[in-house]
């Protein structure tokens, strides 16, 4: 491990009253932890006693607060804002549902070295599955504006090595030189409170010519069962249906969604067709799970996964 006069990394881990969740986070990524990192934890009102449990445990960490207004992209924000001022050269944005250790941590930080002006992401792997790939980049799709996941759900052992340029990463566990935020800004908490933040200030980032890295040898684990709504992994009610439309913890909310495919829009035609597309497909999702047993539905899902790879 190698030891710096400043912390290097400002890891920024934003969160809210998942006690446990967080303890566990930080459990494994501060076991060797060098003194060039910086652990932020940023907590955004926890009433379950995160803050307290943190400092106790972890005396080492700083805990910023904030209100239970801020969502992650404003708790994020504060967190980079303290990396920044105490001159950290990089800022890893680390969600709390994540096993990551302090070496993936520096193999990150490596490779960010290698390859200046570069955003760097690890690979993430299921948690309660880790042979099985939750994240290795994603593709922009040829004739929409959609963007396609790589190696999705698709053993580990099965996918290359190295590294692999990319058109979309991420925030769950990324590497961010801090001169991205002084490019770019910060991400947009007006627009993109939640979701969608962390994929709109990466875009911002490569049409400012900065490379998008996965480093497809370093591995994190991250707990899907804790992860927002999700309608690919169970059925979904009446009530989840519209929650999924309506709720800031959905991928598929309508007016941010919407926002951020207009933003980042090729064309007038792709937004169109690439909005009926995603709507049509979860339609086409939420009654499959319902009509089709789990083993059928996994290999329909891989079905159209490698039809997409074409």
């Amino acid at each position: 491990m190698h030891s710096y006069s400043k912390p290097k990394v400002g890891v920024v881990i934003p969160v809210f009253n998942r006690k446990e969740l967080t303890l566990r986070c930080l459990e494994k990524l501060c076991v060797d932890a060098p003194s060039s990192f910086r652990v932020i934890v940023v907590d955004s009102g926890s009433m379950d006693g995160t803050p307290q449990a943190v400092a106790e445990k972890f005396s080492h960490a700083v805990v910023l607060h904030t209100t239970p207004s801020d969502w992650w992209a404003a708790a994020t924000n504060a967190g980079i804002r303290d990396a920044r001022q105490n001159g950290c050269q990089y800022v890893l944005t680390c969600n709390d549902d994540n096993q990551a250790t302090a070496s993936a941590v520096e193999k990150l930080v490596e490779v960010a070295e290698k390859h200046p002006d570069s955003i760097v992401a690890a690979t993430v792997c299921d948690l309660n599955s880790t042979d099985t790939v939750i994240f290795a980049g994603r593709r922009r799709s040829r004739v929409t504006d959609r963007f396609i996941y790589m190696d999705h759900f698709r053993s580990y052992e099965k996918t290359g090595r190295g590294l692999r340029e990319v058109d979309l990463l991420h925030g769950k566990c990324t590497l961010f030189p801090v001169s991205v935020f002084t490019t770019v800004g910060l991400f947009d908490e007006k627009v993109f409170p939640h979701l969608f933040a962390d994929d709109d200030l990466v875009l911002r980032a490569k049409q400012k010519g900065y490379r998008l890295l996965v480093d497809l040898d370093t591995v994190i684990l991250n707990d899907q069962s804790t992860t927002g709504l999700n309608p690919y992994d169970r059925r979904l009610g009446a009530g989840k249906i519209l929650e999924l439309l309506v709720s800031r913890r959905s991928a598929f909310q309508i007016s941010t969604r919407t926002r951020f495919l207009w933003r980042h829009r090729r064309s007038i035609v792709t937004f169109i067709i690439t909005w009926l597309a995603d709507y049509l497909r979860l339609a086409g999702i939420i009654i499959l799970r319902w009509l089709v047993p789990e083993g059928m539905y996994r290999k329909i899902e891989q079905c159209y996964l490698r039809l997409l790879s074409i």
